[in-house]
């Protein structure tokens, strides 16, 4: 199988779909009964937390409970959780003390913070993740190790430790900020989204309809590079949100984060989105046909390789 055949097997429609996003709302009176009773989370969610994280991280580190702090965050723990699809989205956020870490797992002692964390993370993805993605039939419960293990200074919407039953973050009625500068820099995300998408769909006719091999080739590339330009503004934007919510950024008020949310809004997100994972789940599947497996990238590889 080449690349441009696990690309095209995966074709399908893409066009703008906006998407409700409570960033624009006046924030909800309350936070989310499924979770909160009292201002405090509800047992069976603070349980189920803790015991899906812990019964994934015992299975390849030692000791989790004495180097993890674990934080909910983002939207669904503020005044802004109606609004969210279904299933309903809630972040989890891990501390790691990353000196008991290697204390525990001395087969890591050489390796950096960053590192470690990009490990933890990956397996997150790859097995902890689509055992979670349906937590209490209600949510997407996702999980992430921040670099920075201060979670006050990645400037959440709201933060609440699950391991000691508080608010770190309380969550706040901020509205989202009105300037006109930002709303013409997200119009040109969706511009070129927009174009993005016209390209992908003619190219996406021809590879149907190519009375021959040149034809089918020529169109095949020429799909293969709106589906890479599509994957690469996702990433663009979605990397860029990350800087809202560091040190340096203003989190919620954050132009990072409005442009991620105005894109949701007005569609280019969820069509990026679409048109990143067609690249992805090619890349998977023409390495899987190659060489037997999914070839883990080369920050993976070089991590593996330093444990003795």
């Amino acid at each position: 199988m080449n690349y441009y055949k696990a690309l095209t097997e995966q074709l399908s429609d893409v066009e703008l779909e906006p998407t409700e996003t409570s960033y624009f709302n006046k924030p909800d009176i309350g936070l989310d009964p499924r979770l909160f009773r009292d201002g405090r989370l509800v047992p069976e969610v603070h349980n189920g937390i803790i015991s899906a994280l812990y019964n994934h991280l015992k299975l390849g580190y030692n000791e989790p409970d004495a180097w993890t702090r674990i934080y909910l965050a983002g939207s669904g723990v503020s005044y802004r959780w109606a609004a969210q699809r279904d299933p309903a989205d809630l972040d989890c956020l891990i501390s790691v003390d990353y000196i008991q870490f290697r204390q525990a797992n001395q087969e890591y002692k050489h390796w950096s913070d960053k590192e470690i964390a990009a490990e933890i993370n990956q397996g997150f993805r790859n097995e902890l993740h689509p055992r979670s993605e349906s937590f209490m039939g209600t949510f997407e419960l996702t999980f992430y190790v921040n670099l920075n293990p201060d979670i006050e200074a990645i400037r959440p919407y709201a933060a609440y430790s699950v391991l000691d039953d508080s608010w770190v973050v309380p969550p706040s009625d901020e509205e989202a900020p009105f300037n006109p500068e930002w709303d013409q820099a997200t119009l040109s995300d969706t511009e070129k989204a927009s174009e993005i998408i016209k390209r992908y769909t003619i190219a996406m006719g021809q590879v149907k309809s190519a009375a021959n091999d040149a034809m089918r080739l020529n169109a095949e590339v020429a799909l293969a590079n709106a589906v890479h330009q599509g994957s690469a503004l996702y990433k663009d934007i979605h990397e860029y949100r990350k800087s809202a919510f560091s040190p340096s950024g203003q989190g919620f008020s954050d132009f990072a984060n409005y442009r991620w949310q105005a894109g949701k809004k007005s569609g280019a997100i969820n069509s990026l989105k679409k048109l990143h994972g067609m690249a992805e789940e090619a890349s998977a599947k023409f390495s899987t046909a190659t060489y037997g497996m999914e070839l883990p990238d080369t920050d993976t590889l070089i991590r593996r390789s330093a444990i003795k």
